[in-house]
């Protein structure tokens, strides 16, 4: 096969190489997460959030809501899946914000490799696959890692007023 039938792609081929590269690499690493602590791999420095309410107001512009109401009806629709995640009580929010670290983890590695394939795809002059790769990318691990910051950011001023009140009772 020549260098210019390789390149080109149609776009079927393109979308289903680069759903299963997409779906390959976030399993690999969802199932990792699931079976070790990966995220405790990264510095805690890393899950601070510096400016909440500027990651907030970012994430609102870039339709997180919409993403976020698309993952509670679709993958998240289950209520004790979603209670796994928070159980809705003042102790849980320490689990909540665990259980982010890991979905956040587990989506930061296969979205920086897909990334990467991605630009591996352009540079080979694969550009169907790239920008498809890419927009699997952004909505596979891009949101659901700004998602999960998001989530952290929100918990912020929450955490401080139950620290104040602990302070307080003392």
């Amino acid at each position: 096969m020549g260098w210019n039938k390789a390149q080109s792609h149609d776009s079927v081929e393109a979308l289903i190489i680069s759903f299963l590269a997409n779906l390959f690499i976030l399993g690999a690493f969802a199932f990792a997460g699931f079976a070790w602590p990966t995220y405790q791999l990264l510095p805690e420095k890393y899950y601070k959030i510096k400016n909440p309410h500027g990651l907030v107001s970012f994430s609102r512009k870039i339709g997180i809501g919409i993403y976020q109401k698309f993952l509670l009806n679709t993958f998240w629709r289950n209520k004790d899946q979603r209670r796994a995640y928070f159980n809705g009580t003042k102790s849980g929010i320490n689990h909540w914000i665990m259980e982010s670290k890991k979905a956040e983890f587990g989506h930061l590695i296969p979205f920086i490799l897909l990334f990467l394939l991605s630009v591996w795809s352009l540079l080979l002059g694969f550009w169907k696959m790239a920008f498809i790769n890419l927009i699997m990318n952004v909505l596979a691990n891009f949101y659901p890692i700004l998602l999960q910051r998001t989530h952290r950011a929100r918990l912020i001023p929450i955490l401080k007023r139950i620290k104040d009140s602990a302070n307080n009772s003392v």
